[in-house]
């Protein structure tokens, strides 16, 4: 990282020439020590050896703007003395370019034992966002120590595409909505954020989409393949009208129509 580099040596000079600046003009004075922590600021947040430290301190996005190939993986580290990282219930980040398949790991540990949580996903470039659930998945004797924490994050990259990771965080409630063959749901195409409905596939297969109205009566069929594991269903790109929809997924089966009617329990 470049840039913390060189705006670390700039602090540097800075604090060696504030005090002789101090003599002549008060207000410049000021203009330096702001500086001066504007400089600091940015070497830190810059840092690679520091990031997971950032991202465990709150539960909003990082950005961090890394290229990840084949041959260039990425770990998020927290190497602050005595610094610790909480167990999240979600990690959380954003990749705005590329398609292709990463490896996280997340290693959690108590200083004595360690436990390493690894979830292979695929990156979509009509995706954005995704998820790993962390603390469901540690060990419960981990847990009973009291002293678990993330000690590392790493992505690896399984395909030749090059991945853009823009941002990480930790959250405590999933952007992810799972949705099983045969489930009645309700989705309102009236709102603004959509939540994030997705079909886990145990294999490549094709699915329909039931849409009734609200009182129960059908409404329209669509039918959509999907691959093996996680596909994220976008209810609101379907070219239906505005409004708000009772929905079965079933696997697709042309000699078979769906109900006209379904009970919907208000």
């Amino acid at each position: 990282m470049s840039g913390a580099i060189d705006n670390s040596e700039n602090a540097v000079y800075l604090c060696s020439n504030i005090k002789t600046r101090a003599m002549v003009n008060p207000k410049i004075l000021m203009a330096h020590v702001l500086t001066l922590f504007t400089l600091i600021v940015q070497a830190q947040s810059l840092s690679d050896n520091n990031i997971l430290c950032y991202i465990g301190a709150d539960n909003a996005p990082h950005k961090v703007n890394k290229v990840i190939t084949q041959d260039k993986p990425y770990e998020l580290v927290c190497k602050f003395e005595d610094g610790t990282t909480a167990i999240p219930k979600f990690f959380q980040f954003s990749c705005d370019e590329g398609a292709s398949s990463l490896t996280v790991q997340i290693t959690i540990t108590d200083g004595e034992h360690t436990q390493v949580i690894t979830k292979e996903i695929q990156i979509r470039e009509d995706e954005y966002l995704y998820e790993v659930p962390v603390l469901a998945a540690v060990m419960y004797d981990l847990m009973q120590t009291g002293r678990a924490h993330v000690k590392s994050i790493s992505f690896k990259n399984n395909m030749n595409l090059p991945v853009h990771l823009s941002e990480v965080n930790f959250s405590n409630a999933t952007a992810n909505y799972e949705i099983k063959l045969n489930q009645v749901f309700t989705v309102d195409l009236r709102n603004q954020i959509q939540k994030r409905y997705y079909f886990n596939a145990p294999t490549f297969q094709s699915i329909s989409i039931n849409m009734y109205q609200p009182n129960g009566e059908f409404n329209q069929k669509i039918t959509k393949d999907v691959v093996k594991g996680d596909n994220f269903l976008h209810f609101e790109k379907l070219d239906v009208k505005e409004g708000k929809y009772v929905i079965v997924i079933t696997e697709n089966d042309p000699k078979k129509a769906p109900s006209n009617r379904i009970t919907v329990m208000n």
